[in-house]
């Protein structure tokens, strides 16, 4: 028997449609990165480290609005800088403090990857202004409502 005479019983009716559709593949989304964007991205978060960890433990207190919103803001924070990083590191390659392996286009690469993230951020924490969870904190007896926030 070849591979082709093989064939994979699907339990959900949607799985099938899509596969006679032509969509293969699961619902993940890897990190499809090339080997010197990972190193860039690794070494932007590296010169990042402090600020990034003093950005997000001040986003988990809530200091950009509920909790919820807040994380997301602090992330997009966190990815900006970075991403402002890697920009400053291909703009100005003389007084780069990246190794001289990572290429131009890994750097690009990784730029544009912390961007896409950055917006997903920013869309985030915009739909919790939208719903008007802008204010959130501790309440007693009700946990949901705190991590939430309120109108």
């Amino acid at each position: 028997m070849t591979k082709k005479d093989y064939k994979i019983i699907k339990m959900d009716p949607l799985s099938e449609k899509l596969d006679k559709a032509g969509m293969r593949g699961g619902a993940s989304k890897k990190l499809k990165l090339s080997k010197d964007a990972k190193a860039a991205l690794k070494e932007s978060i590296k010169t990042n480290l402090r600020s990034g960890k003093q950005t997000m433990k001040a986003a988990k207190r809530g200091d950009f609005g509920s909790p919820m919103m807040s994380i997301a803001a602090g992330k997009s924070l966190k990815a900006g800088a970075n991403e402002s990083t890697l920009k400053g590191e291909i703009d100005y390659p003389i007084i780069s403090k990246f190794p001289k392996s990572i290429s131009r286009k890994g750097k690009d690469e990784a730029r544009k990857y912390l961007k896409r993230k950055k917006k997903e951020y920013e869309r985030q924490s915009k739909f919790f202004q939208k719903q008007g969870y802008t204010t959130g904190g501790l309440i007693s007896g009700i946990p949901k409502l705190a991590k939430k926030g309120w109108k």
